[in-house]
């Protein structure tokens, strides 16, 4: 039970760094499809730790950006 948590853990976790890094260096639209791929994947397949992991990296980048265009920041 307790190898079973720890390889969860771990497949998330290297998902998560590993769309992190991805999700900066792709276009928008295709960052997109991955959440939405990602989003239907978790809902029927249910919980994963691997879905769970990309959608969350590519939502916060997702929101990263939005949030970077509609509040612009002027560097100093």
């Amino acid at each position: 039970m307790a190898d079973t948590v720890i390889i969860d853990a771990v497949e998330f976790l290297f998902c998560l760094i590993l769309f992190s890094i991805i999700s900066k260096r792709i276009k928008l639209p295709y960052i997109g499809l991955i959440i939405i791929s990602a989003g239907i994947a978790l809902y029927t397949i249910g919980p994963e730790p691997s879905l769970f992991g990309i959608f969350l990296a590519t939502g916060w980048h997702l929101l990263s950006v939005g949030v970077g265009i509609i509040f612009p920041v002027e560097e100093l």
